[in-house]
């Protein structure tokens, strides 16, 4: 756990403000089910999944003093898991909404965004979804 002054608005040795950093998972496809209408509950339908996590600011300086850090495969391995799971999620917005979950219990990440696009719906478009954006408390 991080405490004491770690997290306070750093700055560099020039004496600039360090900005947030932003990690990224881009077009993560997975097949799951996922649907509210009976045709959705047979079979699995494809996903593509962007994450975009910010960090806290200052990220590099902390990870090289307290060795944590923000895991991508972490969070690919979480999306990987449920979409593997024989378990039904009706809605697009609770996919989203329990990956940002995920990412937001690691203490380094500030704030996430996570679109979840349906990718067959129709032939027209790449993708139908959500973005959702949630910052940690």
């Amino acid at each position: 756990m991080i405490t004491g002054n770690l997290l306070k608005d750093p700055q560099t040795s020039s004496g600039m403000t360090v900005a947030a950093d932003k990690i990224l998972v881009r077009g993560l496809s997975v097949d799951a089910f996922v649907g509210v209408h009976d045709f959705e509950h047979d079979k699995r339908q494809n996903l593509s999944i962007d994450i975009e996590i910010t960090t806290v600011s200052d990220y590099a300086r902390l990870v090289r003093e307290t060795g944590r850090y923000i895991s991508y495969g972490d969070a690919v391995k979480f999306v990987r898991d449920i979409a593997g799971s024989d378990r039904h999620i009706e809605l697009v917005e609770t996919w989203a909404e329990e990956i940002a979950d995920f990412v937001l219990q690691n203490e380094l990440v500030a704030s996430v965004a996570v679109t979840v696009l349906k990718t067959e719906i129709f032939a027209e478009a790449a993708g139908v979804g959500i973005t959702i954006e949630r910052q940690s408390q």
